[in-house]
């Protein structure tokens, strides 16, 4: 069965929505507009209590992998680990 136009609508209000919750975001972080797709990826799971190798198995990548995502994002942020992360970003824990 194909999508009904009601679904279709749904989907396109969901992206709007997104879109707008995304320009909030930046506008009130707007550091986080220099972080990559992948970048923004691992920032959101950092949020979590999810350990680095939980975060890479949940992602399907290596540890190695986020431990490298994780220095990027705290060098494009001017902070130096996750402490700092949680810390400075606590307004957007899940």
């Amino acid at each position: 069965m194909g999508e009904t136009n009601t679904e279709r609508l749904g989907y396109f209000h969901y992206r709007k929505l997104a879109k707008q919750e995304l320009q909030e975001l930046l506008d009130r972080y707007p550091e986080i507009s220099a972080l990559s797709g992948r970048e923004l990826e691992v920032f959101e799971l950092l949020l979590s209590d999810k350990t680095l190798s939980r975060i890479a198995e949940g992602m399907g990548i290596s540890p190695s992998s986020v431990h490298f995502h994780c220095k990027n994002i705290y060098r494009k942020l001017g902070i130096s680990n996750r402490r700092q992360l949680l810390i400075t970003y606590k307004e957007l824990y899940p």
